[in-house]
């Protein structure tokens, strides 16, 4: 899924992802039993509020692996 908003005028779109867990009824029906919503709060939200975001990238950049060159 995709939400979009805006912030001080800004359009701003975060994506994200639902997890719905099923459990059937003594009926027979079935119902949602356990729902999540998952989305990078750091990378969609954080890193556009001021130097909050500057710190994230920076630590992001800190503890990303290495790529190995390619051939």
């Amino acid at each position: 899924w995709v939400f979009h908003f805006s912030r001080a005028g800004r359009p701003m779109r975060i994506e994200g992802v639902s997890r719905l867990a099923w459990a059937q009824q003594a009926d027979g029906g079935w119902r949602i039993a356990a729902h999540r919503d998952d989305w990078d709060a750091a990378d969609q939200v954080y890193a556009h509020v001021p130097v909050l975001g500057a710190v994230l990238r920076a630590l992001k950049r800190r503890l990303a692996t290495p790529q190995a060159p390619q051939a």
